[in-house]
């Protein structure tokens, strides 16, 4: 038997916790949202969703929807809204400020970094520094290097071709993007692009690290710890971690070099260089540069991607999509291996429907991002949403939702068209970039490599899809869009190359 004390206290613990429970279901601020009471009790019901069953969770919050409507409770102290109209009181612009949820971004610990920036002050001074690099003029001037990485992937391609193997494609899109952003912001050759797996291993490391995500978020001393193990254990222990974690030395390495080196103003520096030359004092430790950078680089290669991977999976399976885009770029595309520009492309409807379509069915960022109205209360309907209530919409239900995007689960580029032709502004409702002050930075380098990308491919080659569209659907949620079982392997094969 347990001495008298200890069953006290473990009786005292439990009654606690049962108190606490009933405050949150009868008494709390947020008693009147709709939602289950299992849900308003404890945070429980969202763990079991997202870290027992995997990435789960957010196939429960549109099932609540169907039964509560369109506001719910879905944890003791989140609210969803399912309600796109509402979407841009949520993520609203720098007139109405909006914090992120502080218990949200512990999970990434990659504190004092733009993304995780709880107050808007301080995401400002974190992000102001950068946004000139990312600006549509900055972007056309990195086109180049874009063409320079695309000649590299073609090359592989080719090399399939004659070979007669199939080609990981997604991988050699991760591989290209990474590339990308390494050599722009790093001036850092990261070399993804000179192995014929494309580097697969590294990429594989960072969907480790996505798959912990939602235990992280439960557990958020988890990624600290990991964080201190030495590299010579982690690597013996857990390989996919040791791959990220020497990346992040890499990193770092490059960062301590630029905080060291003098500006040579006689030449192009990379762009944490400048950044860097910018900051105060404060915000130029090596530890907050190293994760400022880590985030930027991983945002811009998975998500772009992943609609490249989409893209490619439905114009390859829809021979009449693949012609018309062969045709419609074939004045500025003479040759297989003609680079028109960005701006160039993006003047082209057909095309640009195509890249709108993939970027609303590939989702994006699928995870919630909620946020906080500090000193506001929002109101939605008939209910007051108390000022300090995170409050998050997801994306995905957005750009799935019938009632704009009829058919959603069908690849159509000509709704975009048609669109415009009516007058209809249906490109504010694609907000995979998200809305307001907090919008991704690097959604012209994106629009840039999918006009730049796409256009290359269809015009010189021919594939068919050795992989069905289970293998990229949307499953499971782990911050973006993972297929019911393992990570994205989307694999070609490389059937011709047009010659003319």
């Amino acid at each position: 038997m347990f001495p008298t004390p200890v069953l006290t206290g473990v009786y005292g613990i439990l009654i606690l916790l049962v108190m606490r429970m009933i405050y949150r279901v009868y008494f709390h601020p947020l008693r009147h949202i709709p939602g289950p009471k299992l849900a308003a009790a404890t945070s429980i019901y969202e763990f079991y969703f997202d870290v027992i069953k995997g990435g789960m969770f957010v196939w429960e919050i549109e099932r609540l929807h169907k039964i509560y409507g369109p506001i719910i409770r879905i944890s003791p102290r989140e609210i969803h809204i399912k309600d796109v109209e509402f979407f841009e009181e949520i993520y609203a612009p720098a007139s109405r400020p909006r914090e992120k949820d502080w218990n949200f971004v512990r999970q990434y610990d990659v504190d004092g970094t733009a993304f995780t920036s709880v107050s808007a002050d301080a995401h400002r001074e974190c992000r102001t520094p950068l946004n000139k690099f990312f600006s549509k003029s900055a972007i056309t001037k990195i086109e180049p290097t874009i063409q320079k990485h695309l000649d590299v992937l073609c090359g592989h391609i080719t090399s399939a071709f004659r070979a007669g193997r199939v080609v990981n494609i997604d991988s050699g899109f991760a591989g290209l993007t990474a590339d990308v952003i390494y050599e722009y912001m790093l001036g850092y050759h990261s070399g993804n692009l000179d192995t014929e797996d494309f580097n697969k291993h590294v990429r594989d490391g960072l969907n480790g690290i996505l798959q912990w995500s939602h235990l992280n978020f439960f557990f958020p001393i988890m990624p600290k710890i990991m964080k201190r193990i030495p590299l010579s254990i982690l690597r013996a222990m857990i390989p996919i971690l040791y791959d990220v974690e020497e990346m992040k030395s890499r990193i770092r390495g490059c960062v301590l070099g630029f905080l060291s080196e003098s500006t040579d103003t006689t030449k192009d520096v990379p762009v944490m260089k400048s950044v860097i030359d910018q900051l105060p004092g404060r915000l130029r430790g090596p530890g907050r540069l190293t994760d400022e950078t880590f985030t930027i680089l991983n945002a811009a290669t998975e998500t772009t991607s992943r609609a490249l991977s989409v893209a490619f999976f439905h114009i390859i399976s829809n021979e009449s999509i693949k012609l018309r885009i062969r045709e419609e770029i074939q004045p500025l595309m003479p040759a297989p291996d003609s680079q028109p520009t960005w701006d160039e492309l993006k003047q082209l409807p057909f095309l640009s429907g195509v890249v709108s379509e993939c970027i609303r069915m590939s989702t994006g960022v699928a995870s919630r991002s909620p946020r906080v109205a500090p000193h506001e209360a929002l109101v939605y309907g008939e209910f007051t949403i108390p000022p300090g209530t995170p409050v998050s919409e997801t994306i995905h239900f957005i750009l799935h939702d019938p009632e704009i995007f009829p058919e959603p689960h069908s690849f159509n580029p000509e709704r975009w068209i048609s669109a415009a032709e009516n007058g209809e502004r249906l490109d504010r409702y694609l907000v995979s970039f998200s809305r307001g002050t907090r919008s991704c930075l690097g959604m012209n380098l994106a629009y840039a490599e999918l006009y730049m990308i796409i256009a290359r491919l269809v015009r010189e080659f021919d594939f068919t899809n050795n992989t069905t569209w289970k293998g990229l659907e949307f499953a499971r949620e782990f911050m973006v869009p993972y297929p019911e079982e393992g990570t994205t392997k989307y694999k070609v094969k490389v059937d011709a190359l047009i010659s003319e």
